[in-house]
């Protein structure tokens, strides 16, 4: 049978640090009444154990002699390689570590917004994208409006503004809201969805530059394709030229019906207008605008 020595409140400090005193009581026969006493000590100034931890640890702000210093380390260190000695002549294992969680990274996302099956896997690569320099300088993706199935218009305009880039959705703030009133008043029964040619707003709000509208283009695309509108209305002139492939100005394209092919070989009726920021800050353009809505109407109103 093991001589059961009294241990130390810094050996037993060591033990509980270690996860052992339960376990090395446990293999001691004599020892067991002790169970108790050497559970978890409470907080220090609650039970008879605290003047001994005052003495083994004193407070940071008690100047402490060097030589006390180094005593105590010396005291800190013997008491261990007792503690393991009175350990490995009882036989008693260390308990077995708690399993660390183990990290699972997320595989890549594959971006290739011409293979995706559906909106929301062409959402997630759209979040994942880093084609461009754009997404350094975005809040968040601002993909599309509420998802309209075969919708009878998807408007597209070049790109999120401030407000868009705080909220996630297409057309808010001041321009959305004239964009909607002016909708209501020509089409007012369509189902309608929105999006932009690039999906993160640039800094400034100045115009997406080519290099990002051909690394966005792809999700633009597919996102007609998915979504199958049965017209298309383009607000502004990047948002015109990109999706009729006609370089020419915005009055040039304005006041007649353009077409779209869509990645399936599918022509999709295209009608181009202002930009209703545009026309915040040039009123004198709204009766050119009130026109192409009209245009609106009349397609609006073919079977």
């Amino acid at each position: 049978m093991i001589d059961f020595q009294p241990i130390s409140p810094l050996q037993r400090s060591w033990l509980l640090e270690l996860g052992l005193e339960r376990a090395f009581l446990a293999r001691l026969p004599q020892a067991q009444p002790a169970v108790q006493a050497l559970a978890p000590a409470p907080p220090v100034g609650t039970s008879a154990a605290a003047p001994a931890l005052e003495r083994a640890v004193p407070p940071a702000d008690r100047p402490v002699p060097s030589a006390a210093v180094s005593g105590a380390a010396s005291d800190v260190l013997s008491a261990r390689d007792q503690a393991l000695a009175v350990l490995r002549k009882s036989g008693a294992r260390p308990a077995a570590p708690v399993p660390v969680e183990e990290v699972v990274q997320r595989p890549a996302v594959l971006i290739q917004p011409e293979k995706a099956r559906d909106m929301a896997s062409l959402l997630e690569q759209a979040q994942a994208c880093q084609e461009c320099g754009l997404h350094t300088g975005r809040a968040q993706v601002v993909f599309g409006s509420e998802l309209v199935a075969e919708p009878d218009w998807m408007i597209v305009g070049e790109a999120p503004g401030t407000s868009d880039d705080r909220s996630a959705q297409p057309f808010d703030g001041k321009a959305g809201l004239l964009l909607q009133a002016m909708l209501n008043s020509a089409i007012p029964n369509a189902s309608i969805y929105k999006a932009h040619l690039v999906k993160c707003r640039p800094l400034g709000n100045r115009p997406p530059a080519p290099e990002e509208l051909a690394a966005c283009r792809a999700f633009l695309d597919a996102q007609i394709r998915l979504v199958q509108p049965r017209r298309l209305l383009a607000v502004g002139h990047v948002a015109a030229m990109a999706l009729s492939g006609c370089e020419q100005d915005l009055e040039t394209l304005r006041g007649q019906v353009l077409s779209y092919t869509d990645t399936l070989g599918r022509s999709v009726p295209l009608v181009v207008t202002y930009h209703p920021a545009s026309l915040l800050l040039r009123p004198q353009h709204k009766a050119n605008a009130w026109r192409d809505l009209s245009l609106l109407r009349q397609l609006q109103a073919q079977p």
